[in-house]
């Protein structure tokens, strides 16, 4: 695992530059060859309770498969964790070889600055709310002591903290961007990951069940979903 400052300085890098394309839930080192040599930037495994769940033995081997697909370039594994306790996400991440966490629970700003990791903070905004509600409660966490290195603005479903494939609210998602830069996901597939770009404008796209045939992530599906964000993200 790469040391907290070096990692959150090629994150804010990367953010900076934009254009960001993350394949999540992957489980077996094929695919995450596929994504790495197909030019994604970042990778993500599932640690929460989920069908997707990996154990870190297993992402540790989809990100050495990743990395050899890539030399010289740069590629950031993320894991993805629900109110985890921070001592299990500083393991796990040790243990798999885990650059960054993504929080999609109820995580307070206080609890990421005991983690040993830079942060990706998820939000799924109910429908009907606001994007003033949405971004006061991203400056909670961006005013903190140990503000997250990346937003993620997620698909809503009533008990479910994501995956699940539900589309965000791209309206309210383009007026959250025009204050804080985010990852989009929720709903996106090969398909319709440029008009999602044209329309937010977000400065990265995020997807797992969007590239996967009956649950399964599909190699030619995740090749589509880079190629069409990488055009739309040139417009």
């Amino acid at each position: 695992m790469a040391e907290l400052v070096p990692v959150r300085e090629h994150l804010d890098r990367l953010f900076a530059r934009g254009s960001v394309v993350k394949i999540c839930g992957l489980r077996d080192p094929e695919h995450a060859e596929v994504a790495a040599a197909a030019g994604a930037d970042l990778i993500g495994f599932i640690f929460a309770s989920a069908r997707r769940q990996v154990s870190p033995a297993t992402a540790r081997s989809c990100i050495a498969a990743a990395r050899a697909a890539s030399p010289g370039r740069s590629l950031f594994a993320v894991g993805v964790f629900v109110d985890a306790p921070s001592l299990e996400m500083a393991r796990i991440a040790d243990e798999a070889g885990i650059d960054a966490l993504q929080l999609h629970g109820s995580e307070t700003p206080e609890s990421l600055q005991h983690l040993p990791v830079p942060v990706l903070k998820a939000f799924r905004p109910r429908p009907g709310i606001d994007a003033a509600h949405v971004m006061a409660d991203i400056n909670r966490y961006r005013s903190g002591r140990t503000p997250p290195a990346g937003i993620l603005i997620d698909g809503y479903t009533e008990g479910l903290p994501g995956g699940t494939g539900a589309r965000a609210d791209w309206q309210r998602a383009r007026e959250i961007g025009a204050t804080f830069p985010f990852l989009l996901a929720g709903g996106l597939d090969p398909d319709n990951v440029g008009a999602a770009i044209r329309e937010v404008r977000p400065l990265g796209v995020d997807v797992s069940s969007g590239v996967e045939i009956d649950g399964v992530k599909a190699a030619h599906r995740i090749e589509q979903f880079i190629c069409a964000a990488r055009v739309a993200f040139q417009e």
